[in-house]
């Protein structure tokens, strides 16, 4: 039996056939952890999704009114 790497990937990769959904942020509706069914063998998964926020900042331009 075949194992797949399934953790902490850049999309959902079915633990059951391998199949990577390229469309990974439509499923869920936004939750964090979810079930959805492979589009490749139809078997039921759970998903957690992981999410990282991080913020950029830059000085104001002067304004010449």
């Amino acid at each position: 039996m075949a194992k797949f790497d399934t953790d902490w990937t850049d999309n959902i990769i079915c633990p059951h056939c391998g199949y990577e959904d390229r469309d990974s942020w439509e499923c869920g509706d936004g939750e964090e952890t979810f079930e959805t069914t492979c589009d490749r063998c139809g078997e039921e998964i759970d998903v957690v999704r992981h999410v990282s926020v991080s913020y950029s900042s830059k000085k104001l331009e002067a304004h010449n009114d």
